[in-house]
């Protein structure tokens, strides 16, 4: 993931202008509620190959998703440190392309923001995790469990949300997009290796990459 965190800094820099990071805001988001909205697209490529090396290869079905969460947060500077927590709540749209019926999916998670900073550019980096149930299984997630798990799959599952931000106030210095932030994330759907009947004692799962906007208030 520094992968992507770095190119995304040289983009960002390159179209702001702004190359010396002194020059930063640094301002630190202390709103309570959030929006994000999001959009991505089906990678085959499993969860710690995302994180650890940045790949993202799209998977060649060509399917996505569009959505919007909602969150609150519950904890800020927790213990002492950089961290905040929230719940957050999901909707979002799957777009199958095709190869089935578009249909819903809800997700609800606990989510941890830790605040830092790269080269001198703030960002926060984020982990959440929770269920998600949908409405039907995801076209690529069922090829996967059903490959790896004697033809089962399950519409709920372990969800996990894992991704960066960067805050535009900071990166433009212009104050009055300090409520915005852009960044990209990981939505993973698993069954944790066969070991939750909850989840039908499903292996493998889906991953989307997205980039989103979210409007903090």
């Amino acid at each position: 993931m520094a992968l992507w965190i770095e190119i995304s800094l040289f983009t960002f820099n390159l179209i702001s202008g702004n190359l010396n990071p002194n020059e930063y805001l640094q301002t630190p988001i202390d709103s309570r509620r959030s929006i994000r909205l999001y959009s991505g697209y089906a990678t085959h490529r499993p969860l710690m190959a995302i994180v650890s090396i940045g790949d993202i290869r799209p998977e060649y079905h060509g399917t996505g998703i569009n959505g919007l969460d909602i969150s609150q947060k519950i904890a800020s500077n927790w213990k002492g440190y950089p961290i905040d927590w929230s719940i957050r709540l999901g909707y979002l749209r799957h777009q199958e392309n095709g190869f089935q019926p578009n249909h819903n999916q809800v997700n609800g998670l606990i989510m941890a923001h830790y605040r830092t900073q790269y080269k001198g550019m703030p960002l926060r980096l984020f982990f959440g995790e929770g269920l998600s149930w949908s409405q039907q299984v995801p076209f690529v997630e069922g090829r996967e469990t059903r490959r790896l798990s004697d033809e089962r799959d399950s519409r709920l599952m372990n969800y996990i949300n894992i991704g960066f931000d960067f805050n535009l106030g900071d990166l433009f210095r212009q104050p009055a997009l300090h409520p915005i932030t852009v960044g990209f994330s990981d939505y993973h759907r698993s069954g944790i290796f066969k070991k939750i009947k909850l989840f039908n004692r499903t292996q493998g799962g889906s991953n989307y990459i997205t980039v989103f906007f979210e409007y903090n208030f």
